[in-house]
């Protein structure tokens, strides 16, 4: 521990307009809080010795509290700064910068708790980091549909495809086309085609797991990962996807109709997911010339 004088401690407990509190280790208990300290959090005078360390530090149970002192006890001019929440009785949780020094008083070693208010400050960064994440999220979406880029889809795909082949259980990949998107392009105009893609990928997001498992797969086809799907899993999503696009309705173009097609892949393959992709794209295209149907059953050759 640091030995400094009993005037010292006094003085600066006295002075300082920051938070500051004396905690006994051994009884894990205040013995001193500030008027600062008391003000800003709205407690009575001497009401913080009242109270358990975890009753001011939610965050910390007594065996961490009693981690973290010993540490400081280790080394005399060791230091410990965190930033944890304080209990307010005005206004509930407050976020706190907050350094533990170990200091020797009438000859007894204590803990120094000294530090100020960051709450508004962790708003502001934590803004901040919503800010730089939503940005990068709207990177990485497809503009037409909101959903995920090819590019940043793959590696959710080859997570997924990996806990496949672990666990030995197939999973499912469904290809949804959009098959005659040309044709409202065509004869109602662009911006119908642009609400219709906008409008099936909200209703694609509703039925994923995860909003990173639906992508635009390319043109006018989305794809959708579907981690241990099962045959009934598979009906009930063909099912809801078909009623909610079947409902779309716009009043401009009342004929207006979206006409889908499905293809569905069941597996656990090892190879690439982009040679998975383009695969399946393949087995779509070539069935599809075969037979008009609305859900096709693929499988590809994933041979080297």
């Amino acid at each position: 521990m640091m030995a400094v004088s009993d005037q010292l401690v006094g003085a600066a407990i006295a002075q300082s307009r920051e938070l500051l509190l004396l905690l006994d280790p051994k009884s894990l208990s205040f013995i001193y809080s500030n008027s600062a300290a008391e003000t800003a959090l709205g407690y009575e005078s001497g009401e913080i010795c009242s109270l358990s360390p975890h009753d001011l530090f939610p965050e910390f149970t007594a065996p961490e509290l009693n981690a973290i002192l010993d540490n400081l006890s280790v080394d005399v001019n060791k230091h410990s700064v965190m930033n944890t929440v304080l209990v307010s009785k005005l206004v509930g949780l407050r976020d706190y910068y907050l350094q533990l020094q170990g200091v020797e008083l009438d000859q007894q070693e204590v803990i120094l708790i000294s530090g100020h208010d960051v709450t508004e400050r962790m708003a502001e960064t934590d803004q901040v980091h919503e800010m730089l994440a939503e940005a990068q999220m709207d990177s990485m979406l497809d503009s037409a549909t909101g959903l995920m880029q090819r590019v940043y889809f793959l590696p959710y795909m080859n997570n997924v495809m990996m806990k496949s082949h672990e666990t030995k259980k197939p999973f499912g990949l469904m290809l949804l086309d959009l098959e005659n998107m040309p044709e409202i392009n065509e004869l109602y105009g662009q911006p119908a085609g642009e609400r219709v893609f906008l409008h099936i990928g909200q209703i694609v997001k509703r039925v994923v797991e995860v909003p990173e498992y639906a992508a635009r797969f390319s043109g006018k086809k989305i794809c959708l990962l579907l981690p241990m799907a099962t045959k009934k899993s598979v009906q009930d999503l063909v099912s809801h996807l078909m009623r909610a696009i079947a409902r779309l309705y716009y009043p401009e173009w009342p004929e207006l109709k979206v006409k889908a097609r499905m293809g569905i892949y069941f597996g656990s393959p090892t190879v690439d997911p982009e040679v998975l992709l383009e695969r399946v794209g393949t087995d779509y295209r070539d069935r599809r010339l075969e037979a008009d149907e609305v859900l096709t059953l693929l499988n590809p050759s994933l041979d080297p």
